[in-house]
């Protein structure tokens, strides 16, 4: 162990007994009271759906609510900040669909993937294809199902021979994928739009208000349908096969059909957030969509947020877009920015590998009595 990696597992230590330690129990002092008159409503809470998205404590719950109601009244309090924020958030709420989708298939079982741009960009490109190619443009009830469809067919055709695979050679050919998607795009420019893409993909709609809810209702229902997934059976053999994939083999189990449909299940969601964002904006363009550069964005959001949860994904997706549109925006050029970003990326990982947000709904929880 080299001395650099010492001298940062002692300052880890020291800020944990010095500042987290004593500051923890000083908050559960604090909210303990909360959680036993919000635990009632805990209590019922649990009570229906505790078997399907888990149980939750007393102050668990109230952070999930005033999540939920800040989410809901965006249009009320956005306008009183400097800067776009409606737009902001309705960005995030497309990038913590992808966060989520990355997360399902490599936070679950450990493999990562660093190709999930290309699926995203399968729809978003069919999508777009159908608006250029065809006359008149078929309704949104045709062009979203094909376009989720071509994402899944993508995602088939990279999960099948891969999944076989394991550790750097999995990642290396998700990678590969993404490199040959956008030489695609180079290559058959008069087909795929080349380096400009499509502007030609019509919009859900300009009204700021109108577009915010078109993108939120979705994350929401896919983030319940993951944490029902995540939840059930399946979820529980997905973290197996990252924990000890030979011992999931020896109870009888196939590995590579769960692994296969994680990677399905992720591959609709990447769809489903591939279409979000063509017709968020009207384009489609390599930069948007194919680049390697927008899969290490989503590994860093569920990262960040913290892997295999959803809503660990879904804080660092919101954070991240936050951090990168607004807030440092205000302070930074176009290029400290970036660099400021990755800055606070890379602390993340040194100091709270398993996610700020999932940190913070477990140390909530633990004031309660975590039902983890």
């Amino acid at each position: 162990m080299s001395e650099r990696v010492r001298r940062i597992g002692r300052l880890r230590s020291t800020v944990r007994r010095s500042i987290l330690l004593p500051s923890g129990r000083a908050a559960a002092r604090v909210l303990s009271p909360i959680d036993r008159a919000l635990q009632p409503g805990a209590n019922l809470f649990n009570r229906f759906l505790g078997s399907y998205v888990g149980e939750v404590t007393g102050l668990q719950l109230g952070l999930l609510v005033a999540a939920l109601v800040a989410l809901a009244t965006v249009p009320m309090w956005a306008p009183l900040f400097v800067g776009n924020y409606m737009r902001t958030l309705a960005v995030a709420c497309i990038w913590s669909i992808f966060a989520m989708g990355w997360d399902i298939q490599s936070g679950y079982t450990g493999y990562i993937s660093f190709g999930h741009s290309a699926l995203s960009a399968a729809a978003g490109y069919t999508t777009a294809l159908l608006a250029v190619n065809l006359s008149p443009v078929p309704s949104f009830w045709v062009t979203i199902p094909v376009s989720i469809l071509a994402a899944l067919v993508l995602g088939l055709l990279i999960g099948l021979p891969s999944l076989r695979l394991s550790g750097p050679y999995f990642s290396l050919v998700t990678f590969v994928a993404v490199l040959l998607f956008y030489r695609l795009t180079i290559g058959f420019s008069e087909t795929l739009g080349g380096e400009n893409g499509f502007q030609a993909v019509e919009v859900f709609t300009w009204d700021f208000t109108e577009r915010y809810y078109l993108m939120l209702v979705p994350m929401l229902l896919v983030a319940a349908a993951l944490t029902v997934v995540a939840r059930s059976n399946v979820g529980t053999v997905l973290v197996a096969i990252r924990e000890n994939e030979r011992a999931v083999s020896a109870a009888g189990l196939d590995p590579t059909k769960f692994k296969l449909w994680s990677f399905a299940l992720s591959s609709i969601t990447m769809g489903i957030g591939g279409v979000l964002l063509a017709h968020f904006g009207g384009n489609v363009d390599p930069t948007t969509f194919v680049v390697v550069d927008r899969s290490i964005e989503m590994i860093a959001m569920a990262v960040i947020g913290g892997m295999s949860s959803v809503l660990g994904p879904i804080g660092g997706a919101f954070l991240f877009v936050l951090l990168r549109d607004e807030i440092l925006r205000l302070w930074f050029g176009h290029s400290t920015r970036w660099v400021m970003l990755w800055l606070l990326v890379l602390l993340v990982l040194v100091f709270a590998r398993n996610g700020l947000f999932r940190w913070i709904w477990h140390a909530v929880g633990a004031v309660g009595g975590d039902r983890e």
